[in-house]
């Protein structure tokens, strides 16, 4: 990775919190994560100017606004979905920060209660934060198909039932050929969309915290030479399995969210796109 890149963005997040101090090893791993996963933003941007003249048919000089507040819906949940995925790239940072520089008690392998709360938190906060970017996006999704064919898209005035499968649903029927019906339908089955839906499930429905353990593996050699590894389990309740607790615990969800986040953004600009040419 290119430090000078890091510098910059860790100097610019720097001086977007006041220039606090102390917390110059969190601000860099901000910025290698914010590198290492970008937001689409090009895409996002174009996507978002190629819907605008789709709402206008809500607001005419008899109804001079939407009741139904279909435009501010839109615009809300696209912009919750930069929102929440700098949380995640911040949460991230924090963490790995958190790892990088543990109390004595933690490197020993004993219980610090502190930094198993700050820990608990950083997971807590981006699992819930990373979901709802992929939410909020489909959320926006459903309010454009909604400009679009209204009749497919019926629950506008009740946005508490629009939901991933509502929305693949309803732009199947709307536009069974789109490139982002596809998309759509597709997200659920993902490995890397299950990974954090169940992680979230966990975590929110159950309202368990994880905990942290150290595992300690021999291996003994040819001629008698014995080495010994440790390795940092981060464990949750239910998950199946265990996560790694390195400074990285984060970081590959965050780059699976980014990947899904970027092919659902570019589809949607392009599907966004040939509805204004036609």
């Amino acid at each position: 990775m290119d430090e000078l890149k890091v510098h910059e963005r860790a100097y610019v997040i720097w001086e977007g919190e006041g220039r606090a101090h102390g917390r110059d090893l969190v601000h860099w791993y901000q910025a290698e994560a914010a590198i290492c996963s970008p937001f689409p933003e090009s895409d996002f941007y174009q996507f978002a100017q190629a819907t605008s003249a789709f709402f206008l048919g809500f607001v005419s000089d008899e109804t001079p606004c939407d009741p139904s507040e279909r435009r501010r819906h839109f615009d809300w949940s696209w912009q919750a979905v930069r929102y929440r995925h700098r949380i995640c790239t911040e949460i991230c940072g924090e963490l790995k920060a958190l790892l990088a520089n543990p109390s004595e008690a933690w490197v020993a392998g004993w219980i610090d209660e502190e930094l198993n709360y700050k820990v608990d938190r950083c997971m807590y906060i981006f699992v819930t934060s990373a979901f709802s970017v992929l939410e909020s996006f489909v959320f926006c999704l459903y309010f454009l198909g909604n400009a679009l064919r209204p009749k497919h898209f019926p629950h506008f005035d009740t946005p508490k039932r629009i939901t991933l499968s509502v929305t693949g649903k309803s732009f199947a029927a709307a536009f069974p050929h789109a490139a982002i019906t596809k998309h759509l339908l597709e997200l659920p089955k993902k490995a890397e969309y299950k990974d954090i839906d169940v992680l979230r499930n966990i975590i929110l429905a159950h309202r368990l915290s994880g905990w942290r353990s150290t595992r300690f593996l021999g291996t003994t050699h040819l001629g008698g030479t014995y080495t010994q590894t440790r390795e940092e389990l981060w464990h949750v309740p239910g998950l199946g399995k265990s996560l790694n607790s390195s400074n990285a615990l984060l970081q590959q969800h965050l780059d699976n969210i980014t990947n899904l986040l970027t092919i659902l953004v570019s589809a949607s600009r392009q599907f966004a796109e040939s509805e204004v040419a036609a």
